[in-house]
């Protein structure tokens, strides 16, 4: 029987393998009428196929909305730099991100923020070029690779001049929006030998500059450390929120005309440890603010306050600190409105305290929420006025019932010509303004005595009078000291009414 070879069929399929597309062909031939059939596989690889591959492992590489490289990218680039060990080129890791993103992003619209972020990554490629590696890390933060960088002024003056650049007006959808960007820098081999080392020391080192306030950092060993705490603390706070266990302190703030006759209370948040540790605000609320934990921590305090403070003479208010992450969240009305609610305290005996550092975030929307706080009948007060910025614009913007003098100016304005004429342009302000004055860190009987004299300010607070106490000792003063009723013979100076009360 002679025997013959027939092809019966061809068939072309697409093959994926090892991160390459292959064009498989399958031949079903036919030997002979008694042999048995089989397959006989061939592949080949074509232009086309070439080019889709091409096109894949870009796409892989690269960040879809600015077009930069990716993380992907970032690490096969530090890979690289790397792998010479001892020998390799040294370089700077510039970790970067945009300041105040999430205002542009809540207020303009996340396509006005996508477009922020491209046009912040065309700028960034554009102004480094050839003299380094850029890459989206990821949200509004990039990261920029500067070669042949061995020291650290070198590096602070590319991350100056960069920032320089990134700051010019963007036109985006209709809208002009000036920002800044914060950057944190890490050289390599110095503060790292391998690229998490890097990447994670510039990272530690943006932190520092946006919690410090400073445009730019290098990183330093100790922000290994403090990063360290900062979990420790972050752990201990989600600890006592969820135990319910915030201790509130409350520091008198008394009459300046009869320094005997308490006007209220400021509540203060302390946490204690099982070992006796106390924390102070200013170990934990930086980490409270960055981990959004402030939220919690702050409707806890106000409530607590509130609930205090209505079982109290009716004369007295009480004081609570707003920090700025709660103002910006839209339901910050809501929280109060709540707390008044569930407590049943006059919203006229209820004060909340903002620092000028709020004003600058975002004025607008800040002082949207004031508004509708205050005509609740709650008292807005300007706290730590003259430790920072100059704010006295602000109170042509904003309704202030209260300022609050810092300790700084009031330390030093019995003996320092400057500080004693701040004092009295402010007093000369509040008086005209309509707006209560308090003196705070009021801790000698000098001060106190200098301060009456030209009836500069209403109210005084510090430790001369009280240090901070528990719920149940601030109770307690309340019995000890004179009614809140002022006495004939002590001139009280005019506080500012409410049309609310």
């Amino acid at each position: 029987m002679a025997s013959f070879l027939a092809v019966l069929a061809f068939k072309t399929v697409g093959v994926h393998y090892a991160g390459v597309w292959y064009q498989l062909g399958v031949t079903l031939v036919v030997a002979s009428f008694v042999a048995p059939i089989f397959l006989y596989p061939t592949y080949r690889t074509s232009a086309n196929l070439q080019k889709a591959n091409a096109i894949i492992a870009e796409q892989a590489t690269t960040d879809h909305l600015t077009g930069l490289p990716n993380m992907l990218a970032l690490s096969s680039e530090l890979a690289q730099l790397l792998a010479q060990g001892d020998r390799h080129q040294p370089f700077a890791v510039h970790f970067l991100d945009i300041d105040r993103f999430k205002q542009v992003n809540d207020s303009l619209g996340h396509d006005v923020g996508n477009e922020l972020i491209a046009a912040t990554g065309q700028r960034i490629q554009e102004w480094v070029g050839d003299a380094g590696f850029v890459a989206r890390f990821g949200g509004d933060e990039f990261v920029v690779i500067q070669y042949h960088t061995s020291n650290e002024m070198a590096a602070t003056q590319f991350g100056r001049e960069l920032r320089v650049h990134l700051a010019k007006r963007y036109n985006l959808s209709d809208h002009e929006v000036n920002v800044t960007t914060s950057i944190g820098t890490a050289l390599s081999p110095l503060h790292g030998e391998g690229q998490d080392q890097l990447l994670k020391a510039a990272d530690l080192a943006l932190y520092k500059a946006k919690e410090t306030g400073h445009s730019s950092c290098v990183f330093e060993p100790r922000f290994a450390s403090e990063a360290s705490n900062r979990r420790r603390i972050e752990g201990i706070l989600r600890d006592t929120i969820a135990h319910g266990t915030l201790k509130p302190r409350y520091h008198s703030i008394v009459h300046a005309q009869n320094p005997l006759q308490i006007a209220g209370f400021e509540a203060l948040c302390r946490i204690e440890l099982p070992d006796g540790e106390v924390l102070n605000p200013e170990q934990f609320i930086p980490v409270a603010e960055s981990t959004g934990l402030i939220l919690d921590i702050g409707a806890y305090m106000l409530q607590q306050a509130c609930f205090e403070c209505a079982n109290w003479h009716p004369d007295l208010f009480v004081s609570v600190n707003v920090s700025p992450v709660q103002l910006i969240r839209s339901d910050f009305l809501t929280t109060v409105q709540e707390a008044l609610n569930d407590s049943g305290l006059p919203p006229y005996r209820l004060e909340l305290e903002i620092t000028e550092s709020v004003l600058i975030n975002d004025v607008e929307h800040i002082r949207t929420t004031l508004e509708r706080v205050r005509a609740l009948g709650v008292q807005i007060a300007l706290d730590d006025f003259g430790a920072g910025y100059c704010g006295l614009h602000y109170l042509r913007q904003i309704e202030i019932d209260k300022i609050k003098i810092d300790k700084s100016i009031i330390d030093d304005a019995e003996t320092v010509e400057i500080s004693r004429n701040i004092l009295n342009g402010v007093s000369l302000i509040a008086k005209q303004m309509d707006i209560t004055l308090v003196a705070e860190g009021v801790d000698d009987i000098s001060k106190a005595e200098f301060l009456c004299q030209g009836e500069r300010v209403h109210q005084f607070q510090g430790y001369l009078f009280s240090k901070p106490v528990s719920a149940a000792d601030a109770r307690r003063m309340q019995k000890i000291l004179p009614q809140q009723s002022t006495p004939d013979n002590v001139i009280q100076l005019p506080v500012r009414k409410k049309d609310s009360v």
